[in-house]
């Protein structure tokens, strides 16, 4: 460093520093607090009827039962949809392959009309009418569409 370029430093140096105290021991004003906006008036809530314990075990069981409804028609449909795929790949003629999809889209059908049964008798009886509507068929995609 040349002696020029030092000096210029340290008069940088001589200016900043004073400065720099000055910015820390200032403090700034505090901006005035900002206005609360008015807390709404209190909504009244509805009473929640609790049924008794008996009454929530049946729709539970209920309930259960129509979940597990829907999950045997669902291992069954894909039982039937394993032995249908099975059956499609060694098929080599293609009338029994047209014939094989068209048993495919009727048995999917007939799967998807009785979920469907399923639900519309849950919702039919208003003690497991929730449960129709929480229970979630199970997806019967084909894999041959």
């Amino acid at each position: 460093m040349t002696n020029s370029s030092h000096k210029f430093l340290l008069f940088l140096l001589a200016v900043a520093l004073p400065l720099t105290s000055v910015a820390q021991t200032s403090t700034p004003a505090k901006p005035a607090p900002a206005a609360r906006p008015a807390t709404p008036a209190p909504v009244a809530r509805p009473v929640v009827a609790t049924p008794p314990p008996n009454q929530q075990f049946q729709r539970q069981v209920n309930r259960q039962q129509v979940i597990n409804q829907q999950n045997q028609n669902a291992v069954q449909q894909q039982l039937r949809q394993n032995n249908m795929n099975q059956q499609r790949s060694t098929a080599t003629d293609p009338a029994l392959r047209s014939q094989l999809d068209n048993a495919d889209r009727a048995q999917q059908q007939s799967y998807q009309a009785q979920q469907d049964a399923t639900v519309r008798r849950a919702q039919a009886d208003p003690r497991v009418r929730d449960a129709a509507q929480r229970a979630t068929p199970a997806n019967a995609g084909s894999a041959g569409h």
